[in-house]
Order: C-alpha cells, then sequence, then structure tokens
C-alpha cells in the first residue's frame, strides 16, 4: 500500500507519497504564501490553501501511481468558518496574527490560570484559537451568525477532502476549548467562552479513518474512488511519529523556530504548566500527550544573521552557509548569546525579549558570532530538555529534522552543549512520513503507531558528543540559566 502524508505550513504545502516500508516514492509541493499587514495582521486565503492542496495531491499520486490512504499534519490554533454551502467566511489567522487578545483577557477575567492548565493542559495565554473566535464574534459578529461550521486546518483539508467533519485530538487541544484529560469537548469551557460546540467536528483519535474520498474529487485528483482519509496530527507531533519515537529519545524540529517534542504518559501537572509553559497536548490515545519546548528564533534568526552580517554574501547568492561552515571556529566560543530575534517560547514565553550578545571584543570575528549563535540556540534548548528532564522526561539523545539539521557544524554544537549524541533521519520530510505511519496503522500494516515509526523511520548519521568540551558548556549553561534575567533587570530585552 502507499500512503500519502501533507504537511499543511503557514508558507505552503507539500505532499509525500511513501510505501509501507517508509521509502519515499513521490513528492510535490506548492506555496500559497502569508499575507501580511502593515498593523502586523498574518493571515492565509483558506481557497488558495485547498486548492494548493489539491494541486500537490494529484502531483504526488501521478508520480506515485496510486495512494491507498492520506493523512494531513497542520499547524495549530489557526481555523476557518464555513457558510451553509461550506464557503470560508474569512481569512485564515494564524497563530502570530495578535487580533483576540483584548476580547480574550476580558472574557477570562476571573478564570483561574489553574482551571485551564487543569482541564486544557495549557498555559495562560492568548495565543490558542479561542482568542481569534471571540475576535470574530465580537467584532465581525454578522460574519460569526453565517458560520455552520468551525474547522482548524486539519480537519478543513479531511473534511473538504471526505465529507465527514473530524478533527484530532492534538489539534483540538490547541483551542483551550478541549478537555485534554477524556479528550472530548470541555462544556466547562465551551460555556465559559460563549462556544457553540455543535459547530466543532467530532474530537478522534489521530490515525482514525474518518472517511473515503468524495468521488467527484477522486475523478478530478487521479486518485482512487477507494482512497481513505484519515485523522492527521498537529505538525510537531508528526515529526516526532517521523524521527521514529525510540525510547529514550527527543524529537527536535529545526526550522523556522525550534521545537522539542517529547511523548510521554499522563499530563503534567497543572503549576509545571503554568511556570514553563510547557503543555500537555494529547497525541494518538487517550492518556499519552506530548509538549513543545521550542524556541520560534531559530531559522528565521539564521537568516537575520546573514542578512545583517554577510549581506553582499547574501544578496549575491543567498545564505552564504558553506562560507561560515568552512571559517567555523573549532573550539566554544567566549560569547553569552541570548537568541531571541522575535521573542522567546519555553520557559520565558517572553515577546518582548530580544536578541543581546555579551563578551565580544575586538577580536571577535563574525565567525565566532555565528559559532556563538548557534551555541545561544543550543544552550537555550538546554534548559527546555533539563525542565523536561525535571518531569521525568527520559531526553538520552535527541534525533534532529528539518533544515537545520543539514549543518553539521550546527548539530556537532547542539551535541557538545548537550552532551548527548544526536542523530538526523533518512527521510527529511519528517512530518508527512508521521502522517504515512498513522495511515500504515489505520489500514493495519501495523499495530500501533510507535510500530510503524519504528519501521518507517531511519537513523542515517549520529554525532557523539566531545567530552572535552563538558566542563566548559557545563559552565556556560550556569551563565546562560541567569541570562534572560539579567538583561531584563539590567533594562535590555
Amino acid at each position: 500500500m502507499n500512503f500519502c502524508g501533507l504537511d499543511v505550513g503557514t508558507s505552503g504545502v507539500k505532499a509525500v507519497v511513501f510505501d509501507e516500508s517508509g521509502t519515499q516514492l513521490a513528492d510535490a509541493y506548492h506555496a500559497y504564501g502569508t499575507e501580511y499587514d502593515p498593523d502586523g495582521l498574518r493571515g492565509l486565503n483558506p481557497r488558495s490553501v485547498w486548492e494548493q492542496t489539491k494541486e500537490v495531491v494529484r502531483e504526488a499520486c501521478a508520480k506515485a501511481g496510486k495512494i491507498d490512504a492520506l493523512a494531513a499534519a497542520s499547524f495549530g490554533e489557526a481555523f476557518v468558518l464555513l457558510d451553509e454551502k461550506d464557503e470560508p467566511l474569512h481569512d485564515i489567522m494564524i497563530f502570530t496574527d495578535p487580533r483576540g487578545e483584548e476580547e480574550f483577557m476580558r472574557a477570562s477575567r476571573g478564570t483561574p490560570h489553574e482551571e485551564i492548565a487543569r482541564v486544557c493542559g495549557l498555559p495562560f495565554s492568548p495565543t490558542y484559537s479561542i482568542s481569534k473566535l471571540l475576535y470574530l464574534k465580537e467584532q465581525k459578529a454578522e460574519l460569526y451568525e453565517k458560520a455552520r461550521r468551525i474547522l482548524f486546518i486539519e480537519d478543513y483539508v479531511g473534511y473538504m477532502l471526505s465529507g465527514s467533519a473530524a478533527v484530532d485530538y492534538s489539534v483540538a487541544s490547541r483551542s483551550m476549548l478541549l478537555d485534554a484529560r477524556s479528550c472530548t469537548w470541555s462544556g466547562e469551557m465551551m460555556n465559559r467562552f460563549g462556544m457553540n460546540e455543535s459547530l466543532f467536528s467530532q474530537p478522534v483519535a489521530a490515525g482514525t479513518v474518518i472517511g473515503t474520498v468524495r468521488p467527484a474529487l477522486a475523478a478530478e485528483l487521479g486518485v482512487p474512488e477507494t482512497m481513505k482519509i484519515v485523522a492527521g496530527i498537529h505538525d510537531q507531533p508528526a515529526c516526532a511519529i517521523g524521527t521514529g519515537l525510540r525510547a529514550g529519545s527527543v524529537a527536535c524540529s529545526m526550522g523556522t523556530s525550534e521545537c522539542l517534542t517529547p511523548v510521554f504518559t499522563g499530563m503534567f501537572e497543572p503549576e509545571v504548566i503554568l511556570e514553563n509553559g510547557l503543555s500537555s497536548e494529547p497525541v494518538w490515545e487517550n492518556g499519552k500527550y506530548c509538549t513543545l519546548a521550542y524556541n520560534p528564533s531559530c531559522g528565521v534568526l539564521i537568516e537575520w544573521f546573514f542578512r545583517t552580517f554577510a549581506a553582499a554574501e547574501t544578496a549575491a547568492g543567498g545564505p552564504p552557509f558553506a562560507l561560515f561552515e568552512e571559517n567555523f571556529p573549532e573550539k566554544p566560543t567566549k560569547l553569552a548569546v541570548q537568541p531571541y530575534i522575535t521573542g522567546s517560547g519555553t520557559p520565558y514565553l517572553d515577546t518582548h525579549a530580544r536578541f543581546a550578545v555579551t563578551g565580544a571584543g575586538l577580536e571577535t570575528t563574525r565567525f565566532d558570532l555565528y559559532r556563538g549563535v548557534l551555541e545561544g540556540l543550543a544552550l537555550d534548548q538546554y534548559l527546555n530538555l533539563e525542565l523536561l528532564r525535571a518531569q521525568g522526561v527520559r531526553a538520552e539523545s535527541l534525533i534532529c529534522v528539518g533544515g537545520g539539521s543539514k549543518s553539521r557544524p550546527w548539530l556537532q554544537v547542539k551535541a557538545d552543549v548537550m552532551q548527548l549524541p544526536v542523530s538526523t533521519t533518512l527521510c527529511r520530510e519528517a512530518g508527512a512520513l508521521g502522517c504515512a505511519a498513522l495511515c500504515a496503522v489505520a489500514l493495519g500494516a501495523y499495530g500501533s503507531v510507535e510500530e510503524a515509526a519504528g519501521h518507517m523511520a531511519r537513523i542515517t548519521d549520529t554525532l557523539e558528543p566531545n567530552r572535552e568540551y563538558r566542563e566548559v558548556y557545563k559552565e556556560k549553561f550556569e551563565e546562560y540559566r541567569t541570562l534572560h534575567a539579567r538583561l531584563k533587570t539590567g533594562g535590555a530585552c
């Protein structure tokens, strides 16, 4: 059987087809782009998302010959309202769009933060779907009243393909309306925020067959009329599946942002969620969760670095990775770098935090600074890793995916800082492979998600830490623990 994993992102959609062993057979990618407003509003055209999704499925199936099942991984928090004719009523507001913050703060006034953490497994924050739902309800009331369905990106794609409205637990949980223990919509939260549960899709476990492709659509796309549509999953746990779910290993996605996504049993205690911003996101079976320990300033920080410190080379031919890797300093730097160009993620959740460097002198070159930036990124994730370990999460190695995982110097710095083996996988499309694994389980090729992941994801390279730098980075880590507080107290962001 052939399985298609869709990776629906904020700038484009990719379809990748795999066989039962995890061998990649075909892929296709189409961009749609994010629309930016001068006031910071960020949106996607849902019709464009759907049209480009159809195109990549058509192209991937033509290359692979057939697709037996399809599932989608998507970014979280975003949604679209559909009217009675299944037409979108607005552009999709992505998670960094600030609309809804004021409405959320008003609506949640008097709600104990511990209650949200206990019920939803989320820290108190206006970044979740509920804020933008409240914005539409209050600021676009006429539009909101026309809504007959509220679909997140994953179930929007699934609904358009099959006609069945079902959303997996992980994506549903990003709304702040799901009971993370029972994996059902929370009547308590629906009532508190004035939401109508009947407008939302049915929560189901990732890997559940939700239907078969619409016959007319099968003909349009050139896929078999028997192609099953399977409930997908949030993009980060999809990547975790795509790294193999090996015991003691933690998936590390190195893209525009960087995210550690461990999978574990049982929710974190409310105080842990609130103190560290570490959510408890239900995944493919009741009682199993993941968390997102992340820094939003990863690939975007590297892009900024090259534009700023290698402007001529970047203008001439793009980011000069080769130049900086050829001149990469062999030893740890004396720099301390706070790697937040767009604010911090966990544990601080500080939207005002910014990039900062201490320890630079006349002898510091741009190549030293580049290594310092990579050290700062690694130290930031090491801080998150230590918080996870304190909650009983096993972290004996990292498996890295995404664009940053192509850089051996970056991976070696990560291994040296954390003193852990750091591996990469054969398949670079971990999110799509994770969805293919869900399809393989849904159609009976494997007995569990863990079994499918273990068979379909392959490790290709492992970098061991340099033990010579253990004490150096231990000292730098102790300094880094206090860096954010020192910069903030000193008046610097």
